[in-house]
């Protein structure tokens, strides 16, 4: 058969049907992608699906299904029932090929087919990954099917055997377990150079000047939409605490793209990273500031130093551009900003001279221990259902003072790895590093953190801490 073939579904709507490869893990893979033809007349983007073929599949026996889903969401969209990037429709029980749910996101450019610039995607979701996405916004789940596919900055194709993201109801121990964030899809918030960009949508306007003007939070989380602009996006998971990145191998991160905005009151006006999402501090006039521009829908540009804040306040949405496929989808870390690294050392070195005065040897410094990041291996299921976060971060800051003392005489420098696995009952540990440890010495660190009284679970919890040792 020659594709691309054509489905002449009514007058006025066709579904092409184009055959294609792109590269996918570590071999080419080959696609069905169906495309609309008359979408547009009745006010509707364009829309695209792409199914992976299993390798025993005949090209030529493409599935049918797609093209009847067409053909209803013409049908609604002709009575005015419109979709946009960030919606999601609900497929009845039968479903798509197994899954019940689908959003729409914007479309991905691969190679051989036409320009989909104008173009919705449709991606198949599990009910898990729906829900999931409902609570904890689509711009996270994104992030993590991305991730979870290796494909920056996420997968439009859908494959009918691939498994869900999770096993079951999810709580994470995140800002966005509280169900009273607005959800604001059509809005973008991402860091450039310093500039901490808001872009509100019109149509997302209206509630957070609603609730600005209520002034009875301490904060208001904003979920925003995944921008297909930024060539990096932050991703969070339970148990990361520094800020993180994935995106394209060879990207330079110059637009680094956000899954929510936190907006607190503060001292001072000032902004960073929060999981995979920015808080803003505002000071109470500054905060005033931002509710009267987003009312009047003007914008608005806080200087701080060397960075801003920039509110832009946009009706309508920008032309849709299909971003080009990605390979592959790489963890990146993000620094610290030099001023703050600055403070630490500075930090530091405050502490040093505060523990070496008084003794006889003025010129000794001791060792420097930092605790970086624990890394949850409890599996996908929330740490939220076993442990309390506040008593495992105080337990784990046990740990590393314990490590602090045992370890102040060391001059070497070194990283070392604790696995430490915590049962209702007692706790294990296992102690690894860069170094050829002599086992009396892993001996004695496992035996000084099972010394310390372990945070109270309900279940089985494990978790990695990695340490540096004079860095």
């Amino acid at each position: 058969m020659a594709f691309p073939v054509t489905a002449n579904v009514s007058d006025s709507l066709k579904i092409e049907i184009h055959l294609h490869e792109f590269f996918l893990g570590d071999r080419e893979r080959r696609a069905w992608t169906y495309l609309t033809r008359g979408m547009q007349a009745v006010s509707q983007q364009e829309m695209a699906l792409t199914l992976l073929l299993d390798d025993d599949m005949d090209a030529d026996n493409f599935p049918k299904t797609p093209v009847k889903m067409f053909q209803l969401l013409h049908e609604h969209a002709t009575s005015g029932r419109l979709v946009q990037s960030g919606d999601a429709t609900r497929l009845g029980k039968r479903g798509i090929f197994g899954f019940p749910c689908l959003f729409y996101v914007p479309a991905i450019q691969y190679e051989d087919l036409p320009n989909l610039d104008e173009y919705l995607s449709l991606m198949l979701v599990h009910q898990e990954e729906y829900e999931y996405a409902k609570q904890y916004g689509l711009t996270r789940f994104l992030s993590r099917i991305g991730r979870f596919c290796s494909s920056f900055p996420y997968p439009t194709w859908n494959t009918q055997v691939r498994p869900s993201l999770f096993t079951g109801e999810v709580t994470e121990l995140s800002l966005l377990a509280d169900e009273n964030h607005i959800l604001a899809e059509h809005s973008y918030v991402h860091l450039s150079d310093g500039k901490l960009q808001f872009q509100l949508r019109s149509e997302d306007a209206n509630e957070l000047a609603e609730r600005l003007a209520s002034g009875g939070e301490d904060e208001i989380i904003v979920n925003c939409g995944f921008s297909p602009r930024c060539d990096a996006s932050l991703y969070w998971q339970e148990g990361q605490v520094g800020p993180g990145a994935y995106a394209a191998p060879a990207t330079r991160m110059q637009l680094i793209g956000g899954a929510f905005l936190v907006i607190q009151p503060g001292d001072e006006t000032d902004f960073g990273i929060v999981e995979d999402g920015f808080y803003l501090k505002l000071t109470s006039s500054d905060l005033e500031q931002f509710a009267a521009h987003i009312t009047s829908a003007e914008s608005l540009t806080l200087a701080l130093d060397e960075r801003s804040f920039i509110l832009d306040v946009m009706s309508g949405s920008p032309r849709p551009v299909a971003r080009a496929y990605e390979t592959t989808a790489v963890w990146q870390n993000i620094a610290p900003a030099p001023e703050a690294e600055a403070e630490v050392e500075e930090e530091t070195e405050d502490t040093n001279d505060a523990d070496s005065a008084g003794t006889d040897d003025q010129d000794a410094a001791a060792a420097r221990v930092t605790s970086h990041p624990f890394i949850n291996l409890s599996g996908e299921n929330s740490l939220a259902e076993r442990v309390s976060r506040d008593k495992l971060d105080d337990y784990i800051a046990e740990i590393h003072d314990m490590l602090g003392e045992a370890l102040s005489e060391e001059s070497d420098s070194f990283d070392l790895t604790l696995e430490i696995t915590v049962y209702p009952h007692r706790v294990t540990c296992e102690v690894s590093g860069t170094l050829d440890f002599n086992p009396a010495f892993s001996d004695f660190i496992q035996g000084a953190v099972l010394d310390i009284e372990p945070c109270d679970v309900s279940s089985q919890i494990k978790f990695r801490l990695p340490v540096s040792v004079n860095p």
